[in-house]
């Protein structure tokens, strides 16, 4: 018997598909490395698209048959999982940041707009992030409701976000602490379900006037503080939560998520002129909306 047999509170929805003796034929007891490897998965891809991985993972964890307010949190400490991958991939901003400290000019600005945007999250997402689980407790399966419907509010603002772009590119203009505490503050509203941390982050630079190659380079490299922030400020809050889900899950995750954020990350990068971010958001609404028809099995 699996470790999510054994809980009582994972693999639900596994359990309620496939039949018993089908499920231990076919899967043989790897649910955790399943659960693992598809959360890890969404985790690594989705984090960089302008679609919200934490609630894609909200979706994962409920379907395995997590409350909704455990699932959530339970994205929150993954989404810091990205973090090491972004960290090797931006390593020559980071080291640049460094040098800011000895005067260099391009270092010093990057690292104002970075600590400002630091404080602007600081601010909003804790707030919104306790109210959240508080409101997801008493919700329970409208929830799934409530995401699906501030996907497609995403969708509008990305769709507008777009015409934006077509629109053509002011000059850079770039001023570090307003920069960073408008898109900090943006940032900070993606602690909602259904907000998409990189969508909104990028909409917001968009809309302050940096090409699309800066906004997605801006907002990948604030992803590094919040990502390890919302996932210390989880275990901080709930330190319990990770065992909900066995280790060998969790472990899959963290290592399927960072390799897959490495690829994800170039990949973008390359095709950022090519992204089409609210026809993905739009996908994701009528995914979630669906979702939330489907009969959850109580442990």
């Amino acid at each position: 018997m699996s470790a999510f047999q054994a809980e009582g509170r994972c693999g639900g929805y596994i359990s309620y598909v496939i039949p018993a003796l089908t499920r231990e034929r076919v899967l043989k007891g790897y649910e955790e490395l399943l659960l693992g490897v598809a959360a890890g998965s969404a985790q690594g891809v989705f984090e960089w698209l302008p679609v919200s991985s934490k609630t894609i993972l909200l979706l994962i964890f409920y379907l395995a048959g997590l409350h909704p307010s455990t699932a959530y949190l339970l994205s929150l400490f993954l989404n810091g999982s990205t973090a090491a991958a972004a960290i090797a991939y931006f390593r020559r901003d980071i080291l640049k940041m460094v040098r800011g400290l000895a005067g260099d000019e391009e270092g010093v600005r990057l690292l104002k707009f970075i600590l400002a945007s630091i404080i602007a999250t600081g601010l909003a997402a804790p707030p919104l992030a306790l109210l959240v689980a508080e409101s997801l407790e008493h919700l329970d399966r409208l929830s799934m409701t409530l995401v699906g419907a501030l996907y497609i509010i995403m969708s509008i603002l990305l769709w507008r976000g777009g015409r934006m772009k077509d629109h053509g590119n002011r000059a850079e203009n770039f001023r570090p602490y307003r920069d960073g505490l408008l898109a900090g503050l943006a940032q900070g509203l993606s602690a909602l379900p259904g907000i998409s941390r990189s969508g909104i982050t990028i909409l917001a630079l968009l809309a302050l006037g940096k090409s699309p190659q800066t906004a997605l380079r801006l907002s990948f490299i604030m992803s590094i503080p919040a990502t390890i922030g919302g996932s210390a400020y989880m275990l901080l809050l709930n330190q319990e939560i990770t065992g909900l889900i066995p280790a060998a899950a969790l472990i899959t995750a963290t290592a399927t998520a960072a390799a897959l954020s490495l690829i994800a990350i170039a990949a973008l990068l390359r095709a950022s002129q090519k992204l089409k971010p609210h026809m993905l958001t739009t996908i994701m609404a009528a995914i979630t909306l669906l979702t939330a028809l489907i009969p959850a099995q109580n442990p």
